[in-house]
């Protein structure tokens, strides 16, 4: 299995991954070995849900004439007797 290892200063990986204080401004090893099992990419693709919709059981069409005001009206309420 062919791979790649590389001594570099850890400040040219600081925008691709996150690295750790104690090896920030130090020479890291890099090891770059292929994936060979695709089980991973496929069950992170899987239980990615869409929050879109999530909360229309609670919408109450009674309320949507308000919705203008209702910060106004919020901030009277909380602040209106200081």
């Amino acid at each position: 299995m062919p791979f790649v290892r590389k001594i570099v200063n850890s400040n040219i990986l600081a925008g691709i991954i996150d690295v750790p204080e104690g090896l920030k401004n130090k020479k890291v090893e890099v090891l770059v070995f292929p994936l060979e099992d695709n089980t991973i990419n496929d069950s992170s693709n899987k239980n990615h849900k869409l929050a879109k919709g999530i909360l229309a059981k609670y919408k109450n069409p009674a309320f949507i004439d308000r919705e203008s005001t209702a910060w106004v009206e919020a901030v009277k309420e909380k602040h209106e007797y200081r």
